[in-house]
């Protein structure tokens, strides 16, 4: 039987990691950035059409974790969990890689980089290109007119806004009346300003709750954890919203005719899915190093295993019942994303998702044992983020080809993609890994600490 934990087993002040402990797995994280980022530089100057899909692809996918440390601390407050105390600290730092992330988005917000993702913004801005045209001849119309009816006629003609301009295209091409329709949300000030607003409110969850928390491993004051349950009640839904908008910002306006009401909760599953794989393997990796013995046990193996289950399964079907929804309505602008991913090779990543990020992972953790064992449950934990990134690539990529009017795949652009996730995951990982020596490695003074040290399931 293990031995029971008191205050008196653990360092006063929590244990602080030494980054020098971990310099070989951090040195490796920012070796990789530092090659990703120049490789990312130049394929931004010479191939900015590839760069632009591999970067989103990249982007996103680690935006996912961030996503997914927010929400973890955020249901780890509002329903007053103790279990999770031990590794809590884990999400904080991983949800607090925001501002990092926000850097690293920043090519997004390229208009060269836009041209190739979003065609909607390159008829917006043709849209508006044509309406100041039309204010100039509209303006030298009425100063050369020498009477009511000449001015009459330019005032038919004035175009008063983008949203006129785009209606007035939309009369010899059909497709564009979707985009007159969806102005009000999508428009490209709104999705700049929007853009910044998911950050904000990502960065004011992470900030708030680790300041709390830091803040009572000095003072080891109850009202935190109060606090912080009040604050995560209120702004869960701010979350959700946040996650879901730019899930759609961001992804699902690569093809703007196309809409699905099940997509921003398939993406806060994989959210939640990949980022507590993320957080069993820093734990192992911790522990590794010395850390967190006697914190974290077999038992929170067991419960983080159990979460990780619950999600393959959630995840698992979202994904079939917006695949079941889009098949039984056929409508043409939702089918077109899965004919995309039925077509030549896609169709064989498409089985292989099924595959690999259900079926796999739903056996593999049926088993308690399995879920028990560190080195098992790790490598399980392995393929569950490679299996992640695959759907990420899923979701990007195969909008590239018929994008650009290159076909269904751009030969050689995969390079581009393996780049891009060495520049993103790396400078991440670096900054993350080195981030974890600022404060304890868990919140060492939290009432409910010992609770979670000695739980039982």
């Amino acid at each position: 039987m293990s031995h029971h934990v008191t205050f008196n087993d653990l360092p006063p002040g929590g244990e602080k990691f030494e980054t020098a402990k971990g310099s070989k797995l951090i040195g490796a994280f920012g070796a990789t950035g530092a090659v990703g980022l120049l490789g990312s530089a130049y394929l931004f100057f010479t191939q900015t059409d590839v760069f632009a899909y591999s970067w989103l692809f990249a982007f996103f996918f680690a935006f996912t974790f961030v996503c997914g440390g927010c929400f973890w601390i955020l249901l780890h407050s509002a329903s007053n969990s103790g279990w999770g105390v031990a590794v809590r600290r884990l999400w904080e730092q991983l949800a607090n890689m925001v501002l990092p992330l926000a850097f690293l988005g920043l090519p997004l917000l390229v208009p060269q980089v836009q041209t190739h993702l979003y065609e909607w913004m390159n008829h917006h801005r043709e849209a508006k290109t044509q309406l100041h045209a039309a204010d100039h001849g509209d303006s030298a119309h009425k100063a050369e007119a020498t009477d009511a009816t000449h001015a009459a006629d330019a005032d038919h003609h004035e175009m008063h806004s983008v949203k006129d301009a785009l209606h007035h295209m939309s009369l010899s091409n059909p497709h564009l009346h979707i985009l007159v329709e969806k102005y009000g949300y999508l428009n490209i000030n709104g999705w700049y300003l929007r853009f910044a607003f998911y950050f904000f409110i990502l960065w004011h969850i992470a900030r708030t709750l680790r300041k709390k928390s830091v803040k009572q491993d000095g003072d080891g004051d109850i009202q935190h954890t109060i606090k912080s349950r009040t604050f995560s009640c209120r702004w869960l839904l701010f979350y959700a919203l946040t996650v879901t908008f730019a899930a759609v910002d961001w992804l699902m306006t690569l093809d703007y005719s196309w809409f699905s009401t099940m997509w921003g909760v398939y993406i806060f599953a994989g959210c939640a899915w990949a980022s507590m794989a993320l957080t069993i393997l820093l734990v192992t990796w911790l522990k590794g190093l010395g850390y967190l013995k006697l914190v974290v046990t077999q038992e929170h193996y067991h419960l983080m295993g159990k979460l990780l289950f619950a999600f393959t399964v959630f995840w698992a079907y979202i994904a079939f019942s917006q695949y079941f929804l889009i098949w039984y309505a056929n409508i043409t602008e939702e089918t077109r994303f899965y004919l995309t991913r039925n077509t030549e090779g896609w169709r064989w990543v498409s089985i292989f998702i099924v595959i690999g990020h259900f079926i796999g992972p739903f056996v593999l953790l049926l088993s308690q044992p399995r879920k028990k064992n560190p080195a098992v449950i790790s490598l399980v934990c392995l393929w569950i983020l490679f299996m992640h990134m695959v759907d990420i690539y899923w979701n990007v990529i195969p909008e590239r080809g018929p994008s650009l009017g290159i076909g269904w795949w751009v030969d050689g652009a995969w390079i581009g993609d393996i780049v891009a996730l060495l520049a993103v995951v790396g400078t991440s990982g670096f900054i993350f890994l080195r981030s974890l020596s600022r404060y304890s490695l868990y919140p060492c003074r939290d009432p409910r600490l010992l609770e979670s040290a000695n739980v039982i399931n």
